[in-house]
């Protein structure tokens, strides 16, 4: 097995869309990238991500002006830079309308800093120190990123990078010669060119054109493959994925992708229980093959341990997946659950809301457990209304008018 080196993704939530697009192109040929889905707290996610950012082999930084006034993204910074290697680890994006190439420029980052660091000494000022342990941590922390953001911007400054129109113009081709993947960087980026192509049967004959030029690869499969299942083309995808995998054994987007469709196609559970595990042993920080596994386990193997087993693993390496948080819930509602097991459930279930207000599995879950286990009805009530506002086409209205309805759940 060749190891494919893991990226992760650092950005603000004002440049979410450049860090989905990224990490979508990246994901469907394979290659390894993390992002988180949210902005992380202060006080329980940051040693989590802290210990992602640092294991992986790059870090792209999605720079701007609100990636450096985010005391979260500049922490992965600080943490990044106890590695002696770091800048070899560093792929900066810097958006052109971010000053960072003077001195006056550097000076405006670090006196916000500083300001910040001022505001929150001031407020604590008249308050007992025994208080606010939390609190003398992050002034901590604005202090070393006023110390050391100048010297982090002006390396920066000084070294070759892209702005996000440049790199995907180019069609990440810098980044996939850093990368140094085991395959023709112009190849896989004529082949990112494709990925592009919305029309699916244009997408295909540009497929067809383009292995007439450059060589099979698990890559290409894995496009191919991708595309003949968007057609519901299925018995050419899984030929196309099958084919991809004799290149590369270890393609996790291929092995998920194969496995969802000889689960959900071939109802051949056992084998797709095979290829989600191959998946997860080939990127052991991919959450979909984890809770594909998982929602397999519990449903066609009535393996509960096992199936919780893989939510927990996700919340290791990422405490604010939605999914995850939301299908844990249910683990500790079941058979006659003690208020501590309902405690946890109901963590879980507000955890998954503030990772994702939108997420209505999640809304009706929590909605469901008010008005059962709390015998909170208006309360769950206002859950199901919410969904309601979020199902702008009424998919769920007849569901949403019984819940409502309904004094449980």
């Amino acid at each position: 097995m060749t190891e494919k080196p893991t990226i992760f993704i650092s950005y603000s939530w004002q440049t979410m869309d450049v860090a989905n697009k990224i990490f979508n192109d990246f994901q469907i040929i394979g290659i390894p990238i993390i992002k988180d889905n949210q902005e992380i707290s202060y006080t329980d996610s940051i040693p989590n991500f802290m210990k992602r950012i640092r294991s992986c082999n790059y870090a792209l930084l999605l720079i701007s002006d609100n990636y450096l006034k985010s005391k979260n993204c500049l922490f992965e910074i600080l943490e990044l830079q106890k590695d002696e290697n770091h800048w070899d680890k560093i792929l900066p994006i810097v958006w052109k309308e971010t000053k960072i190439y003077s001195a006056i420029d550097r000076l405006t980052y670090i006196k916000y800093w500083e300001q910040k660091t001022k505001e929150l000494e001031s407020a604590i000022e008249n308050v007992d120190p025994m208080y606010c342990g939390e609190i003398y941590k992050e002034i901590k922390l604005f202090k070393d990123i006023a110390y050391n953001i100048d010297s982090f911007l002006k390396k920066i400054s000084e070294c070759l990078h892209f702005t996000p129109e440049d790199i995907i113009e180019k069609n990440y081709e810098p980044i996939m010669r850093k990368l140094g993947v085991d395959y023709e960087p112009i190849a896989l980026t004529e082949l990112l060119k494709i990925i592009l192509i919305k029309n699916l049967e244009h997408k295909e004959i540009a497929l067809d054109e383009y292995i007439k030029i450059y060589p099979e690869s698990g890559y290409y499969y894995s496009v191919k493959g991708a595309t003949s299942k968007e057609l519901n083309n299925f018995e050419k995808a899984i030929y196309y994925y099958e084919k991809g995998l004799e290149k590369d054994p270890y393609n996790f987007e291929i092995l998920n992708n194969l496995g969802q469709i000889i689960e959900f196609r071939l109802k051949d559970y056992k084998r797709a229980k095979s290829l989600y595990e191959r998946a997860i042993e080939a990127n052991p920080n991919f959450d979909i093959p984890r809770i594909n596994l998982a929602v397999l386990l519990k449903h066609h193997f009535n393996d509960n341990e096992g199936s919780k087993e893989q939510y927990l693993k996700i919340l290791e390496f990422d405490p604010n997946n939605a999914k995850a948080n939301n299908n844990i819930s249910n683990f500790y509602k079941t058979h006659n659950p003690t208020e501590e097991d309902l405690q946890k459930a109901e963590f879980h279930l507000l955890k998954a809301i503030e990772s994702n207000p939108l997420y209505i599995d999640a809304l009706i879950n929590y909605g469901n457990f008010l008005k059962v286990y709390r015998k909170e009805i208006q309360k769950g009530n206002e859950y199901y209304l919410k969904v309601r506002e979020i199902d702008k086409e009424n998919n769920l209205k007849e569901l949403i008018d019984a819940l409502i309805k309904s004094e449980k759940g």
